[in-house]
């Protein structure tokens, strides 16, 4: 349980939480006389909290103050660490306390809203709550331990005990919420277009109507840095339902990953103009620099390097180089340290000089397509140079280096299809329409 909280517990700034709840319709002055609200995983209690406050003012709006009989099936929260349990059954004693309930009624009310279980293996009817809202904790499937991944495997569906733990979290909420009811969670797009999720994408997504995505930034979203790249996603539980398509049926298109081919989104550096050289820009030690390029200079079907190289402080075996050993770069970056230190992975204690993401050669040496995120018009350019591409740009690694067969592929349907996505549509979406193979 330690180890899944230390990998899991990143909790969600006050702000995120306000514009959630807003979203889903949570709201102080909305009717919330039959409303009911699920949060999977509660951490230190900062949803339930603002969540509780908003509900006993709504239900206050006929003059008549709330009571234990009202309240009492209202919120079901889960929280699997008992620490972080207590003190979210804290943050709901008080907020009802200071609404003039009684302590021994706030202390029923806060106990049965919030259970030190498992969410993931609860038993919860299905469509029983009208708002489903929270931060579904993010671990890598084979980061989970052992005892408790066998747990989940036997479970939860096949479709989505894989890949990540966020995407079980997403897919039994979608099941919890009535049909019209909203979910609001700050979650990790990988959903959109890793392979893990394909039947999650086929079997559960056809149930809503996506309102809002919008990407924000870690430190935005987050109390603590985290390497993630989070968008807060609101979905309506459709009045009737999308027809269900079964995962395992003979004709499901093969995804890109699924048939060998690997997708990855250029580093994030978290200061450009520190680590990327202008042509003109004083030189640094050679073996630190490498190709540069970002989406502007992805043509259709060719790369148009300005000349611009970045510093890979990264050695080949990962690990960040001694600066001490490059007094160039090192002159070069001092001149940056105060932005650089601004940053949250410096605040939580990363070395000043170090990069968001690891940038080594070896990386992106091979042959490879490469697809800006935002674009009117999608463009795809084939790279053999082994620049290193912008944040804002995917690239796609072909078995056996063949970009040919990989170029044939999208050329017989996956890339017309991308051509008909709205230019709002031009991110995780775009992966999506080229994971598909012909």
């Amino acid at each position: 349980m330690e180890e899944i909280h230390r990998r899991c517990g990143v909790y969600t700034r006050r702000e995120v939480v306000i514009r959630l709840l807003d979203s889903i319709g949570w709201k102080a002055d909305a009717n919330l006389a039959e409303a009911r609200l699920l949060e999977p995983a509660t951490g230190d209690g900062m949803f339930i909290g603002e969540a509780t406050s908003r509900l006993l003012k709504s239900l206050s709006r006929g003059k008549r103050r709330p009571n234990k009989k009202q309240l009492i099936d209202r919120i079901v929260a889960f929280e699997i660490h008992p620490v972080e349990a207590r003190r979210a059954r804290k943050r709901v004693r008080e907020v009802l306390k200071s609404c003039g309930m009684k302590p021994a009624d706030a202390a029923t009310i806060a106990r049965s809203w919030v259970r030190t279980t498992d969410f993931l293996l609860a038993e919860i009817a299905e469509e029983s709550f009208s708002h489903v809202a929270g931060n579904p904790p993010y671990a890598r499937w084979s980061k989970i331990p052992p005892k408790l991944r066998s747990q989940y495997e036997v479970r939860l569906p096949q479709a989505v005990a894989r890949g990540d733990l966020f995407l079980p979290f997403l897919d039994l909420s979608i099941g919890y919420l009535r049909k019209g009811g909203r979910l609001g969670f700050v979650c990790s797009d990988r959903w959109r277009y890793m392979a893990f999720a394909d039947g999650f994408r086929t079997t559960r997504l056809p149930e809503v109507v996506i309102e809002k995505e919008t990407p924000v930034e870690a430190d935005t979203a987050y109390q603590r840095w985290v390497d993630a790249y989070p968008s807060l996603l609101v979905m309506r539980k459709r009045q009737r339902a999308g027809k269900r398509k079964s995962a395992l049926r003979p004709s499901r298109r093969m995804t890109l990953v699924e048939a060998g081919y690997r997708v990855r989104v250029g580093p994030a550096l978290g200061c450009t103009r520190a680590f990327v050289l202008d042509p003109e820009d004083d030189r640094v030690e050679p073996e630190l620099t490498l190709l540069w390029l970002d989406a502007s200079e992805v043509g259709e079907g060719e790369i148009r390097w300005s000349g611009r190289q970045v510093i890979a402080m990264n050695a080949p075996d990962g690990k960040l180089r001694d600066l001490g050993n490059f007094p160039l770069a090192k002159a070069r970056l001092e001149r940056f340290r105060l932005e650089l230190e601004k940053r949250s992975i410096v605040r939580a204690g990363a070395t000043w000089y170090r990069p968001i993401d690891r940038i080594r050669a070896s990386d992106w040496s091979r042959p490879k397509l490469l697809i800006p995120e935002l674009a009117k018009i999608p463009r795809v350019a084939p790279d053999t140079s082994g620049a290193i591409p912008s944040h804002g740009v995917y690239a796609i690694f072909a078995p056996n280096n063949d970009l040919e067969a990989l170029l044939a592929r999208l050329a017989n349907g996956g890339l017309a299809r991308l051509s008909i996505l709205r230019p709002r549509d031009l991110s995780t979406r775009s992966l999506v329409a080229l994971s598909r193979l012909s």
